[in-house]
C-alpha cells in the first residue's frame, strides 16, 4: 500500500514533466510596460497564421513547431492595447520575445503568489489581499515588519514598546497565533506557541509583503485563521553586474543602525548579500500619570542578521535557489508596569535555510521543490525577580513541499503538492515534544468567459482543499470555495468572494506545560475552529489618473477557541471553552496620478469581535480603525506621511476596563542625487509627531515623539 501511495504522488506531481517536452519555439515574457510585472492570460498569435499561445501565471508563453519565414507577432489582453513586432526565425531555430503591453484604462494589479500558491495578479484573486512593495518599506523608514504593517489595511498592529519591544499582528480581528507568518512561503510560527515576534523581523532582506485577509487553511493549514504574512526576500536585480547599498541611520533614545547588502551576477549565477546592524539604549520617557513623568528602562537592543541568497537560471525554463539567514538579538524585557523588571534579558538566535527548485514545463505547467531547516533558541533570564527565571529553549523545524501546477485547458488550471513538516522541542519548561504533519493540498482555478452577456469580462471558480495528518492530533480536514468576477473595458469592475474552513492546533505549551502549583497543560485539547465568509467588489477607472475603489464585508463563526483559566481545583490549566463571531467591514481608497507625482491612500475598518458566551467585545479589538497615507515624489525630494486613528480596546474579557482611542501621525522626507558612481540619499523620519503619550497595550507605554536620519549611498 505505501508503494502505491509513492507511485501515486510520483505520477500526480511529476506526470506534466513527462508529458510535455520542449521542442524548438519561440518563448518569452508579456509584462505590464509600467510595473514590469508579468501578465498572465495575454493572447500571443502570428498573424495570419493558425499558430498561438496564452500567458501563463509567470507571464510565460512558447509556441511551437513554427515554419521558418518572416512573421509579425501580436500581443493583446482585456485591458491593453495590442503591440506587434516582426520576428524571422530559422528552421530549428529557438527564438526569445520578450514584449510589453501599455494599460488602456486601468493599471494592473500587482502579481502575489500567497493567495493561490503561484504568480497571479491580484485582480484575479478570490480573496483580499495587499502588496507592500520593498519603495513602500524604503520610503517608511521603517526598521522592522512590525512597524511597516501598522498601516496596512484590516490589520490591527500591537505594540509593546520601543524598536526591540514585542510586536504582534491580529488580522480581522483573529489572535495574534491565528495569523500565519511565512517567509518564502517557510513557516515561522513555532509549534511550541508564541505567535512570531513582528519586532524580531528585520527588513533589509526583505523585497515585498503579501498580505492575505481571511481564513487560509485550505492552502497552508494550521494558524490561518485570520490570515496569512508572507515575506518574499530580495534578489539580485541590479542594471550593472555589481550593485549595492551602505546606509546609517541614527535615531532617538539612543538607536543607531547600519544596513549592508550588495549583489554580483556572473553569467548564470547571480547571488544578494545583506547585512542589518541595530542598536539602542531604548531608554525613553513616558506620562506614568497625568502630569507626571517616567522613564521606561531595561529597553536595550543589540541585533545582527546577515542574509546570503544564491540562484542559478542554466536555462530560462528552470532555476534554483537557496538562502542562508542567521539572526543574533539581544534585549532588555522591562514587562508590563505593574511588575516592571531592571534585570530581566532576552536572547534569540535563529538560523533558516532554503533551497527552491523551478522547472517551467513549457506553455503548460510548473514544477516547484523546497526543503528548508529553521533552527531557532531562545533564553530567558530574570535574576532579579521575586522568584528568579531562568529558561531555554530550542526549537528545530525542518521539512520540504513539492508542488506541482498544470493547465488541463486554456481555461482551467490546478495546483496541488505535499508537504511534510517536523517540529521538535527541548525546553527547559516543557521537555522535549516532537511532532510530524504530512499534507496534501489541491486547488482548482476554472475560468468561464462570459463574453456573450457582457464584453470583457469572465468568472473564476476556486475551489481547494488540504488535508493534515498530526502525529499527535486528529486529522484535519479544510474546504474552501472562491469565486471571481471580472470586467475590464473602460473601467475595472471585480466581485470576489470565499467559503471556508480554517483552523488552529493546540501548540506544545498549552498541551504539555508541566505541572505545578498553580499551572499545568491539557493534553486534550481539540483545534480552534473558524468557519467563515467574506464578500466584497472593487471599481478601478482613470480619470486624471488611477482610482481604485474597494469594499469587503467578512463574517467568522470560532469555535473551540483555547483559553487560559481556573479550573475547580483553582489550579489555571488551557480549555476550549469559548466561541466567538467576528464580523466587519473593510472600505479603501486610492489614486495613482498626475504624472506618478501623487499616491494617495485611505482606509476604514469597522469590527465587531463578539464573546459567543456573554456578548462582551473580545479583546484588544477596535471597533473603529482609520488610515491614510500620502506620497509626494517631486523630482529629487520625496514626501511622505501617515495617520493611523483607533479606537477604544477593552482590555478585560468581562469589558470592565478599558484602553482610550488614540492617533498616530508620521511624516518623512527624503533627498536623492546621481554622483559620480551612484547615488546619495538622505532620510529624514518624524515618528509620532505630536507626541501622543499612550499605550496600545495596557501596562506597555510606547514612545513619545521619535526622529530618525538615515543616510545611504547605493551603486
Amino acid at each position: 500500500m505505501r508503494n502505491t501511495r509513492l507511485v501515486i504522488t510520483f505520477l500526480f506531481l511529476f506526470m506534466p514533466a513527462i508529458v510535455f517536452s520542449q521542442p524548438s519555439e519561440i518563448s518569452g515574457y508579456i509584462t505590464d510596460f509600467h510595473s514590469s510585472i508579468a501578465l498572465p492570460d495575454a493572447n500571443v498569435v502570428l498573424e495570419g497564421m493558425r499558430f498561438g499561445a496564452a500567458a501563463d501565471n509567470n507571464g510565460f508563453f512558447v509556441i511551437r513547431h513554427v515554419p521558418a519565414g518572416q512573421y509579425i507577432i501580436q500581443v493583446s489582453r482585456i485591458g491593453y492595447g495590442i503591440e506587434k513586432k516582426e520576428i524571422k526565425i530559422q528552421a530549428g531555430q529557438s527564438m526569445t520575445v520578450n514584449l510589453r503591453l501599455k494599460a488602456r484604462a486601468v493599471r494592473s494589479g500587482e502579481v502575489l503568489v500567497t493567495a493561490t500558491r503561484e504568480n497571479e495578479l491580484q485582480s484575479e484573486v478570490s480573496v483580499a489581499s495587499q502588496i507592500i512593495s520593498r519603495s513602500a518599506i524604503e520610503q517608511t523608514g521603517s526598521q522592522n515588519l512590525g512597524e511597516i504593517l501598522e498601516n496596512a489595511t484590516g490589520l490591527f498592529a500591537k505594540n509593546y514598546g520601543h524598536v526591540g519591544s514585542l510586536k504582534t499582528a491580529s488580522i480581522r480581528g483573529a489572535s495574534e497565533n491565528q495569523v500565519l507568518v511565512l517567509l518564502d512561503g517557510q513557516r515561522l510560527n513555532l509549534a511550541q506557541g508564541t505567535a512570531p515576534d513582528l519586532g524580531d523581523i528585520p527588513l533589509h532582506a526583505i523585497e515585498r509583503l503579501e498580505v492575505i485577509r481571511g481564513g487560509h487553511s485550505a492552502l497552508y493549514g494550521s494558524d490561518a485563521v485570520g490570515g496569512v504574512i508572507n515575506l518574499i526576500t530580495r534578489s539580485f536585480a541590479g542594471k550593472r553586474a555589481l550593485s549595492g547599498l551602505v546606509s546609517s541611520t541614527i535615531a532617538s533614545f539612543g538607536s543607531r543602525t547600519l544596513d549592508v547588502n550588495f549583489g554580483l551576477e556572473v553569467g548564470a549565477l547571480r547571488y544578494f548579500v545583506a547585512y542589518n546592524n541595530i542598536e539602542s539604549d531604548g531608554d525613553y520617557e513616558f506620562e506614568d500619570s497625568p502630569g507626571e513623568r517616567a522613564i521606561r528602562t531595561n529597553n536595550g537592543l543589540k541585533m545582527n542578521d546577515t542574509f546570503l541568497k544564491l540562484e542559478y537560471a542554466a536555462r530560462p525554463t528552470a532555476s534554483i535557489a537557496g538562502y542562508f539567514q542567521f539572526h543574533d538579538a539581544d534585549r532588555g524585557v522591562p514587562g508590563p508596569l505593574s511588575f516592571a523588571s531592571e534585570t530581566a534579558i532576552q536572547k534569540d538566535r535563529s538560523w533558516k535555510y532554503n533551497l527552491n527548485y523551478n522547472q517551467k514545463l513549457g506553455s503548460h505547467g510548473r514544477l516547484q521543490a523546497q526543503a528548508f531547516v529553521y533552527k531557532f533558541k531562545q533564553n530567558f533570564d530574570d535574576p532579579g525577580a521575586f522568584f528568579p527565571i531562568q529558561s531555554k529553549h530550542r526549537n528545530d523545524a525542518y521539512g520540504f513541499n513539492l508542488q506541482s501546477t498544470w493547465r488541463l485547458a486554456s481555461a482551467n488550471e490546478m495546483t496541488g503538492g505535499y508537504e511534510f513538516r517536523e517540529d521538535d522541542i527541548n525546553s527547559t519548561d516543557i521537555s522535549s515534544h516532537k511532532r510530524t504533519i504530512n499534507s496534501v493540498y489541491l486547488q482548482d482555478q476554472i475560468k468561464i468567459s462570459l463574453e456573450r452577456l457582457w464584453s470583457s469580462s469572465h468568472l473564476r471558480l476556486i475551489p481547494a482543499f488540504r488535508v493534515d495528518k498530526y502525529s499527535d492530533l486528529d486529522l484535519q480536514f479544510s474546504p474552501k470555495m472562491g469565486f471571481l468576477f471580472n470586467h475590464v473595458t473602460s473601467f475595472q469592475m471585480i466581485l470576489r468572494g470565499n467559503w471556508g474552513r480554517s483552523y488552529r492546533v493546540p501548540s506544545f505549551n498549552d498541551l504539555y506545560w508541566p505541572a505545578g502549583p498553580f499551572t499545568v497543560g491539557n493534553p486534550d485539547l481539540a483545534p480552534e475552529k473558524g468557519f467563515g465568509f467574506d464578500i466584497g467588489a472593487e471599481l478601478n477607472f482613470k480619470t486624471v489618473g488611477f482610482w481604485g475603489f474597494e469594499l469587503n464585508y467578512f463574517d467568522t463563526d470560532l469555535d473551540n477557541l483555547i483559553i487560559w483559566g481556573p479550573r475547580e481545583d483553582g489550579i489555571w490549566s488551557p480549555q476550549n471553552v469559548q466561541n466567538a463571531n467576528v464580523s466587519g467591514v473593510e472600505a479603501k481608497m486610492s489614486f495613482d496620478g498626475l504624472g506618478d507625482l501623487l499616491h494617495f491612500e485611505t482606509d476604514y475598518n469597522y469590527l465587531d469581535a463578539v464573546d459567543g458566551a456573554n456578548g462582551n467585545q473580545l479583546i484588544y479589538r477596535p471597533k473603529h480603525q482609520f488610515d491614510l497615507n500620502l506620497n509626494l515624489d517631486i523630482g529629487v525630494f520625496e514626501i511622505h506621511g501617515s495617520y493611523r486613528s483607533v479606537g477604544k480596546r477593552y482590555s478585560s474579557a468581562d469589558n470592565s476596563s478599558s484602553l482610550d482611542s488614540y492617533s498616530i501621525t508620521n511624516m518623512g522626507a527624503s533627498w536623492k542625487q546621481a554622483i559620480v558612481g551612484g547615488t546619495l540619499k538622505i532620510q529624514f523620519e518624524l515618528r509620532n509627531v505630536f507626541d501622543e503619550q499612550l499605550h496600545i497595550i495596557e501596562g506597555y507605554p510606547v514612545p513619545g515623539r521619535e526622529y530618525r536620519t538615515k543616510v545611504g549611498f547605493g551603486f
